[in-house]
């Protein structure tokens, strides 16, 4: 499926969505749900009609709402390692190997981030328990 294609994400938003809404009428379904993103979920049989009527996935403006910025990863780094820049810079290029890299504006060039999942981990394994 195209990742700039609004109407078929919304199809498919809109169906899973009802699915999950239909869950919540039984006792042994989904007991609560949860929804944050940046792009509007036009479901008005789901929701309320409280909706964005624009959708802001790729301006520029919100690029980085999705992930951790660089300057996010350096400072969380220098806490975990204590000021040593040496760890830092190399805990750093580990994670801009395997966790950087993401945008969602396809229009210009912006700042990418990193993937906070796999950041969280890599301290946590890593630099926390020091498995590796």
């Amino acid at each position: 499926m195209d990742p700039h294609d609004y109407h078929a994400w919304r199809g498919a938003l809109r169906a899973f969505w009802s699915a999950v809404k239909t869950a919540t009428e039984y006792a042994y379904g989904v007991d609560k749900v949860f929804i944050t993103g940046t792009a509007p979920l036009l479901l008005s049989d789901n929701m309320s009609g409280f909706n964005i009527a624009e959708n802001i996935s790729f301006d520029p403006f919100f690029a980085t709402v999705c992930g951790l910025t660089n300057d996010d990863v350096v400072a969380t780094l220098e806490l975990f390692c204590k000021g040593d820049e040496e760890k830092v810079q190399k805990h750093l290029a580990k994670l801009r190997k395997y966790a950087n890299g993401y945008h969602f504006c396809n229009k210009e060039s912006v700042p990418k981030v990193f993937n906070p999942e796999t950041v969280m981990w890599y301290l946590d394994v890593i630099i926390v328990k020091q498995l590796y």
